[in-house]
């Protein structure tokens, strides 16, 4: 009797039942089904918890789409396994509630005489692991930014400053043989462009620390209050040039973010606008956002000279770098509008052709 004990208590130590529903358990890891036949789809109770399904909840393959998010590639999954072939994917699902989370999926065919006539497999969240994974990505981006804006800043500290610097050696070695009252006119003039130039260089670098190590305290912002800010200190050149200013910020009104790194994009893309505008043509400004696959985004676009960016594409945000014959350009606007929105964890892109105008797309998030 002792012996037939020990044995039990050794069957019931080896039961795989019990390691199965620990790992299911800890993995978060569920099962299903589909019969192709009936139309009939089951989930396992770690699967309904999983996604947060009622049990009376009457599940079949006319309403299983609803649990994923990327709806073509769940089909062309399905569509694999009823060929025969097995599938492994990380999807992202959608729970009963609508909370979306990341599980990794697999799907195998179930077949009678090489025929498909069910499918199952099994899900497992992995949502803590992908979201890290991103995360980490995001992370790496920004580093990454942050660096080539280092670099960057580091070239034109060197540069910058040492032309202002060595400017005013030469002026100042010159202005010791200057008697003529005339000629010292001309010198002081010359340092006084020198020591104008000098200051804004270092306003512009000053400005591009203050927005890599100040603490920028975000705020719910009423987008169009911002930009109705900002449109007033252009109202004069926008009625001067007859201008056409058409915003829509109803797909999203208000957004969290620092005030003035919001009004100081606005301002430089407004510009922009103005600056860069064709002369052979009314000026048009379009401001709109959008909210499109969980991503907040600002486009400002308009009809003016545009820009060749097969030419000029990957140095168009780089700081005192200009691309029209303005005068009053400096290069400077772009470079800290790129350097404020990855700041906050965005980034922005450019669309945009010669005579035809420009778009730039903000994604804030």
């Amino acid at each position: 009797m002792r012996q037939h004990n020990q044995n039990d208590l050794q069957q019931a130590l080896e039961d795989s039942s019990y390691f199965l529903t620990e790992i299911a358990t800890m993995t978060q890891t569920g099962g299903y089904s589909c019969n192709l036949l009936t139309g009939a789809a089951f989930l396992d109770d770690m699967t309904r918890d999983l996604l947060s399904v009622p049990f009376d909840f009457k599940l079949c393959l006319n309403n299983i789409l609803r649990f994923f998010v990327d709806k073509s590639s769940i089909k062309h999954v399905f569509k694999q396994s009823i060929l025969g072939k097995e599938s492994i994917l990380d999807i992202e699902m959608v729970k009963f509630d609508g909370t979306q989370f990341w599980a990794r999926l697999n799907c195998k065919p179930f077949q009678d005489n090489g025929r498909t006539i069910g499918l199952r497999g099994v899900v497992t969240s992995v949502d803590r692991y992908v979201k890290n994974a991103i995360k980490a990505e995001k992370d790496a981006s920004v580093i990454k930014a942050q660096n080539e804006r280092l670099v960057h800043f580091a070239h034109i500290v060197s540069h910058n400053l040492r032309s202002h610097a060595s400017n005013f050696q030469l002026t100042l070695q010159t202005f010791d043989d200057v008697k003529e009252p005339n000629e010292i006119i001309v010198f002081n003039s010359y340092l006084n462009d020198i020591s104008l130039s000098l200051n804004q260089t270092l306003k512009h670098l000053n400005e591009v620390v203050t927005i890599n190590t100040s603490l920028q305290i975000k705020e719910n912002i009423d987008i169009e209050a911002v930009f109705n800010l900002v449109l007033k200190e252009f109202q004069s050149e926008i009625d001067q040039l007859n201008a056409v200013v058409v915003y829509d910020f109803a797909e999203l009104m208000s957004i969290e973010y620092a005030p003035t790194f919001l009004e100081s994009i606005f301002r430089n893309l407004v510009s922009n606008t103005i600056k860069y505008r064709d002369p052979s043509r009314i000026l048009k400004i379009s401001v709109k956002t959008k909210f499109r696959n969980k991503r907040s985004l600002l486009v400002v676009k308009d009809n003016g000279l545009g820009i060749d960016l097969k030419k000029h594409g990957n140095k168009l945000f780089h700081m005192y770098r200009t691309f029209h014959n303005n005068d009053d350009a400096r290069g400077v606007g772009l470079f800290l509008v790129k350097s404020k929105v990855e700041a906050l964890g965005g980034d922005i892109s450019v669309k945009s052709e010669l005579g035809k105008g420009s778009s730039f797309s903000i994604r804030f998030n």
